[in-house]
């Protein structure tokens, strides 16, 4: 283990070990970097693996975690790091070649940052690719699609990142002062904690951003999905609360943007109940709220497959 790491790389896992190797791996053999693994509860033999694991690479560290939630596994590593930067990569993603150096580089040059985020790849569980994050949001899109290099955020980083929920977690690197200061992730909320901290730490120290896509994402988890969207948007609204006030002073629009994000979920997990009415005015709310081509498209496509379950239960009644 090295004796002072310059990052600390925090990976919470629980039955993910068919993941957790490549995720390890994709660090790279950085001898200056402590690899802290907080085991939550798992049942799939990663106990094990891990075991094996420290016995060949000393920069492993292994925490016995709560089995609670990834929040309260997270703010463990928090608390062990002993480094003065922590990463976070989550156990079913990989981070790039050059993605610990290459914001590891922006960080010692902007020592002011307080965290820093880069763009990342979406992937199926067959392992097909689906995009990258920073394509899907128009406002960052139009402001910093252009960027090539590491870039800072602005002094409304709050309100950009309250408008669009543009941080991945597995991109993330931060000062583990800051992190230690605003008290880690709040274990209380049911969901989006992530985002919650980001707008935290936004509040308070500047903000870096790698435009390339660093870090592999992976998409549609088992488990269930309504239910989990249906925490998520009381989460969303909670936490949209609580920074509402700041956002708006940085940028004014950013609520607008806000509310139509919320309504689109909202339109999601109403489809998802088979509410195609609802969910196409929810669209249409959001549309208006925040018109763009791809909610413009979504509501279309919205009012198209209402239409055609209204034809279908008039055509047969006892569907």
């Amino acid at each position: 283990m090295p004796a002072t790491p310059a990052v600390s790389v925090i990976i919470p896992t629980r039955d993910t070990l068919r993941y957790l190797p490549k995720a390890i791996a994709s660090i790279g053999g950085f001898p200056n970097v402590e690899i802290i693994v907080i085991d939550d509860g798992s049942t799939d033999g990663t106990g094990e693996w891990l075991a094996d694991r420290r016995a060949r690479d000393r920069r492993l560290v292994v925490l016995a975690g709560p089995g609670e939630n990834s929040a309260r596994a997270r703010n463990l590593g928090i608390a062990a790091a002993r480094a003065p930067l922590i990463a976070f990569l989550d156990a079913d993603d990989w981070w790039e070649p050059g993605k610990l150096d290459l914001q590891y580089g922006m960080h010692h040059a902007n020592p002011g940052i307080g965290f820093s985020f880069t763009d990342y790849r979406h992937r199926s569980p067959a392992g097909d690719y689906l995009g990258c994050s920073f394509t899907f949001w128009p406002r960052y899109r139009a402001r910093h699609g252009h960027s090539t290099e590491p870039f800072l955020l602005g002094d409304d980083a709050l309100a950009q990142i309250y408008a669009e929920n543009i941080v991945g977690t597995s991109t993330v690197m931060a000062r583990t002062d800051i992190l230690r200061a605003m008290g880690g992730f709040d274990e209380t909320l049911r969901s989006t904690e992530d985002w919650d901290l980001w707008l935290r730490l936004a509040a308070c120290a500047p903000v870096g951003c790698h435009p390339d896509p660093l870090v592999t994402y992976l998409m549609h988890r088992p488990g269930n999905k309504s239910a989990r969207l249906d925490r998520r948007i009381a989460a969303v609204r909670l936490i949209g609360e609580r920074f509402r006030d700041r956002a708006c002073v940085q940028n004014r629009s950013a609520q607008r943007v806000f509310n139509a994000r919320l309504l689109v979920a909202s339109a999601e997990l109403a489809e998802m109940e088979g509410k195609r009415f609802r969910s196409t005015a929810l669209r249409l709310g959001a549309f208006m709220r925040h018109p763009t081509g791809r909610s413009g498209r979504e509501f279309v496509a919205g009012v198209a497959a209402a239409v055609s379950v209204s034809h279908r239960r008039q055509s047969c009644p006892g569907i």
